[in-house]
């Protein structure tokens, strides 16, 4: 009979054959963990009770897809196996129940969910206390990656003194903590006729440490942002991102799903929209298609937070609806030049058309909020067209920024009306738009414009004093001059921290400032901002290591009081689809995208890069073997390498 303490030293020895051994492998780090000193088998069968009262078809299905990835990461099956009624070995501890306990029967997944859990492994069970479901799947995501597969051979065989030439010790892994292979027989047959349960073939073990772990985030969005409209991106690819997403405990999915490329949403009230926007006829979401996104996303404690950018980048909803859209005009001649611009706020029906389509947002995705864009908007056609000219007259606009300003606060009070609150990008904050005290404002610019000032301290809409100053844009880019409009692609040529003047930004040196400025500013008028401005997957070299500069941001290092830096909700990565398509997008965004999770997620203390580089490398492995199609990053192997395509 082997002694605890020998079945402890053999299965700590056989545990650290994995990558990196228990804790030192969770990804994000956690908040607080606690060591124990053994290694335990887990029996975590199928018939496991969950003690959490009433059946929950969140914790349910997060159990089983813990289940599935701690038994079938290297394409096992698990099996139950019938105990021996005669163990030899009781004395090696076996964890035989997960045991969940949940405060909450709320299912509801908003900002204020609570995602905070403590997990505990010890002989007999593993517990989880959670205030939500979503704290529990949280918790669950940490159980499977601490959870190690061994070959119950290679685990015997240690029993037998660690000589690949030594005699199996067979019977010393209990055979209910094996997992067997599908094809597996039942037993041999005795001399008694009986039959006596046998060693499946290929069978397999599962190691865990004892652990205790506190554990909760630091920030309440965590966000990744994918661009359907550049290139559509079909639904098998969005669930892999939204599972990677689960991995990193990332919740916010930011699905900017209409550009001017592309309009792929087949809606049901205004379907000439798709019919004429899409790429192709099975280039598009249906209702069904978004409403099996997001109930995807819903069971890994995900929301999904749709984008119509208006009135800039809508360019391909003028192929259906060209009257929806700003005639340009020559300034000479007065006559149109055939292109159209911006969408045309100076008429009634555009309102008209608008609430139509944000209606229907409202019915279709079921989150509080949706993105209304107010980005990157081309002046140049609302500042030559008589139409709009006149209206700006007729209301005493005196620069098209006021008339930007118009159009998006009455977006924002339709998608009110509708029963969704608006987040927006930065430029709507910087224009000046009477934005409700609930908007949220997503900072995205990380350079400094030429003649980039500041505006004088002002009460803001939400009745509170800015502590600092708004930005105003006043570059060429901003202004128009054709330049609007293509900026983001030019940008692309000039990564993050090496910004071309020719575009409208100054050098390097004030990058940063300028995203800290642009926080302190909307903090300071009292709204809650989302930061993405360092957290552009899409740019750079695929073979840098830019993954370290994410993971050195922290979204509160600016100047202001307390108050403004919890109005820092998060922040979101984001890879937009300019060169990112359904072949790569998977693979250029993870596990790169892993280091803003845990910016987000763990302690603001945790920023020792030569740690989580190692950490980085075998989340990437773990992603591999369940099939996420993840970069590697750099030389090393991976098992799941052999298996895994994009």
């Amino acid at each position: 009979m082997a002694s605890p303490r020998r079945c402890q030293s053999l299965l700590l020895a056989l545990a650290m054959a994995c990558c990196l051994q228990g804790t030192q492998g969770l990804w994000p780090k956690p908040e607080a963990v606690t060591k124990g000193s053994r290694t335990l088998y887990a029996s975590i069968l199928k018939s496991t009770p969950l003690g959490i009262g009433d059946k929950d078809d969140v914790i349910s299905d997060g159990f089983a897809y813990a289940l599935e990835v701690e038994a079938l990461e290297e394409e096992a099956e698990a099996g139950q196996q019938e105990l021996r009624k005669e163990r030899r070995h009781k004395r090696c501890h076996v964890i035989r129940t997960v045991e969940v306990s949940v405060t909450s029967s709320d299912q509801s997944l908003t900002l204020e969910t609570r995602e905070s859990y403590s997990l505990s492994i010890e002989a007999g069970a593993i517990q989880i206390q959670a205030n939500s479901v979503f704290g529990a799947l949280r918790a669950m995501e940490s159980l499977a990656q601490l959870v190690r597969r061994r070959m119950v051979e290679e685990v015997e065989r240690a029993a037998s003194g660690f000589s690949a030439g030594s005699e199996v010790q067979e019977g010393f892994v209990p055979e209910e903590a094996m997992w067997a292979d599908s094809g597996s027989k039942s037993g041999k047959a005795t001399g008694t006729g009986a039959t006596e349960p046998e060693k499946p073939p290929h069978a397999t073990v599962l190691l865990v440490d004892e652990v205790d772990i506190y554990d909760a985030p630091r920030f309440r969005y965590r966000g990744l942002l994918i661009d359907t409209a550049r290139h559509f991106l079909p639904i098998s690819v969005i669930k892999e991102h939204l599972d990677a997403m689960a991995m990193v405990k990332m919740n916010c999915l930011h699905w900017h799903l209409t550009d001017d490329e592309s309009f792929p949403w087949l809606s049901e009230e205004l379907p000439e929209l798709a019919g004429k926007g899409a790429f192709a006829p099975e280039a598009v979401y249906t209702s069904k298609d978004i409403r099996e996104v997001v109930e995807y996303a819903r069971f890994r404690g995900i929301r999904v937070i749709p984008e119509l950018d208006m009135p800039g980048h809508t360019q391909s909803w003028g192929k259906a609806y060209p009257g929806l859209l700003t005639q340009c005009f020559d300034t000479d001649t007065v006559e149109p030049t055939g292109r159209l611009g911006p969408i045309n706020p100076a008429r009634n029906e555009t309102f008209g058309f608008i609430w139509r389509l944000l209606r229907e947002v409202a019915r279709t995705f079921p989150d509080p909020y949706i993105h209304l864009g107010g980005d990157e908007v081309d002046h140049v056609c609302w500042k030559s067209n008589p139409e709009v000219q006149e209206f700006m007259q007729q209301h005493d606009f005196a620069s098209v920024a006021k008339l930007e300003a118009f159009f998006m606060a009455q977006v924002v009070r339709l998608a009110s009306t509708a029963g969704k609150a608006a987040i927006v990008w930065q430029e709507a904050f910087d224009q000046g738009v009477p934005l409700p005290p609930y908007t949220r404002v997503q900072v995205w610019k990380w350079w400094k414009e030429q003649g980039q000032e500041t505006k004088p301290e002002a009460e803001s809409s939400s009745g509170s004093t800015g502590g600092g100053a708004a930005i105003s844009m006043r570059g060429r880019a901003a202004a128009g001059g054709g330049m609007a409009a293509a900026r983001r692609r030019a940008l692309l040529e000039h990564p993050q921290g090496r910004c071309d003047p020719g575009f409208g930004c100054e050098n390097a040196a004030g990058d940063d400032d300028a995203w800290k400025a642009e926080l302190q500013a909307v903090t300071g008028h009292g709204y809650d901002a989302i930061l993405s401005a360092p957290w552009y997957l899409n740019l750079g070299s695929y073979a840098g290591q830019e993954w370290q500069r994410y993971y050195a941001v922290d979204p509160t290092d600016f100047q202001g009081t307390t108050e403004q830096k919890d109005r820092v909700l998060g922040g979101t990565a984001c890879a937009w689809g300019e060169f990112i398509d359904a072949v790569n997008s998977v693979n250029r965004v993870w596990p790169r995208a892993a280091a803003v999770s845990e910016r987000l997620w763990s302690p603001a203390d945790a920023t020792n890069v030569d740690e989580a580089a190692a950490r980085l490398a075998d989340l990437r492995c773990r992603m591999l073997s369940r099939g996420i199609a993840a970069q590697s990053t750099g030389p090393g192997f991976c098992p799941g390498e052999l298996t895994t395509r994009m």
